[in-house]
C-alpha cells in the first residue's frame, strides 16, 4: 500500500454526544435521515471523549489490497495491517460540518466499529456523507459483516491508529 494521505486534522468538535451533533447539523439546514437520526436520539445522556487531535484518510477497498468484491468484514479485519483504525459515528457528524467542498455527486462512507450504530429495528448501520442537489447530506449505509464493497470504494479510516 503506498502512503496514505491525511484527509482531516480534527482538533475540535462542537458538541457533546451524536443526539447533540444532529441536532446542530438540523439547525444548520443539512439533510439527516431518519436512520442517523433515530440512532443517535437514544444518546442524550452520553459524553464522548475524543483524543485530539484526529487525523482521517480516505482508503479505497483496491488500496488495502482487494482487487475483488469483498466483504465489510474482511476490510475492517485488513486496517491493522495498515496502521489504520475505524472512527467513532459521532466523528462522521462532525466531518459533515467540516466538509464543505465535497464535491456534487460525492457519498463517502465511515468505517465505524461494528454494530456501533444499530436503529431502533435491530439494524446495523455504517454513516455516509453526500451532496447531491445543493444539499449536504448525512445518510447511513447497511453494516452487515457480509456486505459487499468493491475495490472502487471508498472508507474515511482514523490514521496511525
Amino acid at each position: 500500500m503506498k502512503e496514505v494521505k491525511e484527509w482531516k486534522n480534527l482538533t475540535n468538535i462542537e458538541f457533546e454526544n451524536g443526539a447533540e451533533g444532529v441536532a446542530i447539523l438540523l439547525s444548520k439546514g443539512y439533510r439527516v435521515s431518519e436512520w442517523v437520526q433515530d440512532i443517535f436520539a437514544r444518546e442524550l445522556n452520553k459524553k464522548i471523549k475524543f483524543n485530539y487531535p484526529i487525523k482521517l484518510a480516505r482508503v479505497t477497498v483496491a488500496s488495502l489490497g482487494f482487487d475483488e468484491p469483498t466483504t465489510l468484514l474482511k476490510i475492517y479485519d485488513s486496517l491493522p495491517t495498515h496502521e489504520l483504525g475505524l472512527v467513532s459515528p459521532e466523528i462522521a457528524l462532525a466531518c459533515r460540518l467540516d466538509y464543505p467542498e465535497q464535491p456534487t455527486g460525492e457519498w463517502l462512507r465511515f468505517a465505524t466499529p461494528m454494530k456501533s450504530m444499530i436503529d431502533s429495528d435491530g439494524v446495523p448501520h455504517l454513516p455516509k456523507l453526500g451532496k447531491a442537489l445543493g444539499l449536504y447530506f448525512v445518510e447511513t449505509y447497511w453494516a452487515y459483516e457480509h456486505a459487499i464493497f468493491h475495490p472502487h470504494n471508498e472508507f474515511v479510516v482514523e490514521l496511525n491508529h
